[in-house]
């Protein structure tokens, strides 16, 4: 699904990922992971199409990134986007209702087709009960939530998220994680999920990547041992 061959981005002359290789296979949920500071959200706008490498190629879906982006594969949830749009005038209906755009590059939706697919996205995460409230009047948990779901509705194949349980309480947590789960296992989207909480992450993911600068570990989350990573890689938690 996502192919990274030896890139290399800078914000101006500052390194921030380098010779950086991986490869995310289709249907999977990775969680990236690591230090502050060690480049997780720039992996993550590089595989988005946001940031271009200095070196080096990003594929989607054996795409050009942007060529990816601009076909609506691709689902970008940035980190507290939620907390940013706060003050804008919307309802939760409108915000889902503006994520349909990302999927008529190729095609046009009818009005009615909009309608169904929000609809189908806000009972997707559970949100169909709050539809008319502003955002700006919502938890942090819903308010991810309502994200998620206009992420969703451009029909995404690959669904990317920073930091999506940020600021928002353990049960939200749990909910956020477990959505993403479900997202992931029942309708095969492939899900990158940069996070903080290392037990939580590797829960639910099924692969974990660690980022330091480059990649210092990519596997199954059942053979990730903190303790190992820890012993062994002391300069990836400590930068």
């Amino acid at each position: 699904m996502v192919n990274l061959s030896e890139v290399t981005f800078a914000y101006d002359q500052d390194i921030v990922i380098q010779n950086l290789t991986l490869t995310i296979d289709r249907g999977s949920f990775t969680a990236v992971i690591g230090p502050n500071g060690a480049g997780k959200s720039t992996v993550l706008k590089l595989i988005a199409g946001l940031l271009t490498p200095r070196t080096g190629t990003v594929m989607v879906s054996g795409q050009d990134v942007r060529t990816a982006r601009l076909g609506g594969l691709i689902g970008y949830v940035p980190q507290n986007y939620g907390k940013n749009v706060c003050g804008f005038p919307a309802t939760v209906e409108e915000v889902v209702r503006l994520g349909t755009i990302a999927g008529q590059h190729d095609r046009h939706f009818s009005q009615s087709a909009v309608n169904h697919i929000v609809n189908h996205m806000l009972e997707l995460v559970g949100c169909q009960g709050i539809r008319k409230k502003r955002i700006g009047d919502l938890s942090g948990g819903q308010q991810q939530r309502v994200m998620v779901a206009r992420a969703l509705a451009g029909n995404p194949e690959l669904l990317l998220l920073d930091e999506p349980t940020s600021g928002v309480d353990y049960e939200a947590s749990e909910k956020i994680y477990e959505l993403l789960g479900q997202l992931n296992q029942n309708l095969d989207v492939t899900v990158i999920m940069v996070s903080h909480d290392i037990e939580k992450a590797t829960h639910w993911a099924d692969k974990v990547a660690c980022i330091n600068r480059g990649l210092c570990f990519f596997g199954d989350s059942q053979e990730f041992n903190l303790n190992h990573i820890q012993s062994r890689h002391l300069w990836f938690y400590n930068g």
